[in-house]
């Protein structure tokens, strides 16, 4: 008989009899309809793997019969191993697919805070456990995204902070390379993919080498060129540690600290050893008549831009902001062609327009911090990158020159006293130490692990450079350090002597080159050292 009602029996007794009858039939026809147990019950898989918040991950089990063939119709109920707040799983209960065995069920975390979850499937006793399934925060935010350029430390990072981009006469040299990276990560610090990354700069050119869309570690790359439009030429300033934050300020140094604003002086080669009292340094240009350089007229400005969240202070870790909670409010974004933390409708030195900016609401004009936390927003962050060049003849000249509107930007240090001949003695070897600026009193750009001073001598000697390498900070000067050595070697069995002292001359070539990406060299020759070697 097909599962289904049974005949009404009609008389009493028959029908106390046939209603037991009836039971015991049912019973075995309904186990006969229920699928037996599966011989076992597996996970199969989870997608997406990596969900955030507010996203639906689907999580599927598989039932395996006796025969180890997937088994149809049975029915799993689904169940989260411990309760997480925050947590929704639906359906709670699903039958199993008829050519597959599969059931799945779906997982979605509404909380504001990381989740983790483990998810149980169930056939009676039989049971199977999902790995853990994290869902990373939602949005990118502000305090965690990051702007720099140049890898120094490994794909992505950053650190580079100079390019060399003039020639000795001022002269720009077009297409110098340098790879920036911005990094798009949540809250929590979870690297964002697929976020949309834009760029603005002051100067020269910036596009996406490949995409401005993060990878799957949320870095977005894009190759910065070296061309037209130039920097602005800007008036000195005034470094300080305490810079406007206001409604239309953001609080950025005048200067970057890696530039050591906080060592400025007007004369930094004269007064190198300080005191120093915040005034930007700046020289007469003894080639461009009129012009006055300063370090910040290079200083370019790049700014990174996408969507994501203000940073705040989560006081009470519910994964939200909430009133009265701390949060930094930021401006809409803008290029700060001059340095003074907020946007100018006037740029100086003559240049026609105002500086970029990006109207986010729309009302055609730029805004600076609205006073409210924004959830959703533009954030943005800013890069910013020196272009130097090399000295040349005319601004390396006597600093004891008659005129004392003259700054020269090289100065030798030692050995002492400076412009007398110095002796070596037998394997010997003398310290020499040089102060060296481009024109505009900014350290000249060092982008190889070879850079330093060496060769350039004649006479028995050679020079080994101390001073050497990729450079990190930019102050004003670089203290070059090199020695140079007497060339015997005492370590080998035929030393000569000499009958008298001979003359020697150092003029060590010291080697900057101007970017990590396939940059050019630049030879600058140090202050002259001379003298004899003792036989």
């Amino acid at each position: 008989m097909a599962c289904g009602a049974l005949p009404l029996l009609k008389e009493s007794s028959q029908m106390r009899l046939g209603l037991a009858v009836c039971v015991a039939v049912a019973s075995g026809m309904l186990a006969a309809c229920q699928p037996p147990l599966p011989a076992t019950l597996e996970f199969v898989d989870q997608s997406p793997l990596q969900p955030r918040l507010g996203e639906i991950t689907t999580l599927r089990f598989r039932a395996i019969d006796s025969r180890g063939q997937p088994q149809p119709g049975v029915r799993v109920t689904f169940e989260v191993q411990a309760p997480v707040s925050g947590i929704e799983i639906n359906p709670t209960e699903a039958t199993t697919d008829a050519s597959t065995g599969i059931a799945s069920t779906q997982v979605v975390a509404n909380g504001g805070r990381v989740s983790s979850v483990v998810v149980t499937a169930r056939v009676e006793e039989k049971m199977a456990v999902s790995p853990a399934v994290t869902f990373a925060g939602a949005s990118s935010t502000a305090r965690q995204f990051t702007f720099q350029c140049g890898s120094i430390a490994g794909d992505g990072s950053g650190g580079v902070h100079a390019i060399g981009a003039f020639d000795e006469t001022r002269h720009l040299i077009a297409g110098v390379k340098l790879n920036c990276i911005a990094h798009v990560a949540d809250r929590n610090g979870d690297g964002i993919a697929g976020a949309q990354v834009s760029f603005l700069t002051e100067a020269g050119t910036i596009g996406p080498s490949a995409s401005s869309v993060t990878d799957v570690v949320g870095n977005a790359q894009v190759l910065y060129k070296t061309s037209l439009p130039l920097p602005d030429d800007v008036k000195p300033g005034t470094f300080s540690w305490n810079p406007a934050n206001d409604t239309i300020h953001t609080g950025e140094y005048l200067a970057p600290l890696w530039m050591h604003p906080f060592m400025w002086v007007e004369d930094p080669i004269t007064n190198y050893a300080g005191p120093y009292n915040f005034q930007e340094p700046r020289r007469p240009d003894p080639i461009r008549p009129g012009k006055e350089n300063n370090p910040r007229d290079n200083l370019v400005s790049i700014i990174a831009i996408t969507t994501g969240e203000e940073a705040f202070d989560d006081l009470n870790n519910n994964g939200t902001y909430d009133q009265g909670e701390p949060f930094v409010d930021l401006t809409e974004p803008f290029v700060d062609n001059n340095d003074n933390g907020t946007w100018d409708a006037t740029r100086e030195g003559g240049t026609d327009g105002a500086e970029r900016y990006v109207d986010a609401n729309g009302n055609g004009k730029w805004d600076g911090k609205n006073g409210k936390y924004d959830a959703v927003s533009l954030i943005w962050v800013q890069e910013r990158i020196l272009w130097t060049g090399w000295p040349h003849d005319q601004d390396r000249r006597d600093p004891t020159s008659p005129s004392e509107n003259y700054r020269s930007v090289i100065r030798a240090l030692s050995p002492l006293p400076v412009g007398t001949k110095h002796r070596i003695g037998k394997f010997g070897q003398l310290l020499a130490e040089f102060l060296v600026a481009d024109p505009w009193f900014n350290s000249l750009a060092r982008n190889s692990d070879d850079d330093g001073c060496e060769s350039g001598t004649v006479g028995p000697v050679k020079v080994a450079k101390l001073t050497k390498g990729i450079a990190v900070t930019y102050p004003a000067y670089t203290l070059m350090r090199y020695v140079i050595q007497d060339v015997r070697d005492p370590t080998s069995d035929t030393v000569p002597d000499y009958p008298t002292p001979i003359n020697w001359e150092a003029t060590a070539g010291c080697a900057f080159t101007a970017s990590p990406e396939d940059g050019h060299k630049v030879v600058v020759s140090a202050p002259r050292v001379f003298g004899d070697i003792f036989p």
